[in-house]
């Protein structure tokens, strides 16, 4: 890559990432490698490079991250607890043709009892814990 292109690929990240702060606060854009480790290395294999990790905190930040990213041209990998058992969810190698956003959905722990609790919605990031405790007081 020449020293232009690289200068405005460098250019276009910044915008991306002042998007994203702007989406989820800068707590939640990471992109030292030490910070997004946990989340670029699979717990049981793949690991590769990515422009950031960012962790929406509602449905909605979910969304407008995601089109930031797909506007930006990045690729995107959606990423729960990252326990390997898909081999999808972290960065595999670096030969994409393109930067990498992940979006870790763990901060996304609603959980929503339909019909007095006969039925859960569980966001990504809900723990089976927290599920037990949300239906213990209905005696289901």
């Amino acid at each position: 890559m020449t020293g232009t292109g690289r200068q405005d690929q460098q250019n276009t990240r910044a915008t991306l990432l002042a998007s994203l702060n702007g989406i989820v606060g800068a707590g939640h854009v990471l992109t030292a490698p030490r910070a997004t480790r946990r989340y670029t290395r699979g717990f049981r294999y793949g690991a590769g490079p990515v422009a950031c990790v960012v962790r929406p905190g509602s449905l909605v930040e979910m969304w407008r991250v995601l089109n930031a990213a797909v506007a930006s041209g990045r690729a995107v990998i959606l990423q729960a607890a990252n326990t390997g058992l898909t081999g999808g969810s972290t960065p595999w190698g670096e030969d994409y043709d393109r930067e990498i956003v992940l979006i870790s959905v763990m901060r996304l722990r609603g959980i929503h009892l339909i019909e007095g609790g006969k039925q859960v919605v569980c966001l990504p990031g809900a723990t089976l814990d927290r599920l037990e405790k949300s239906l213990r007081p209905l005696e289901i």
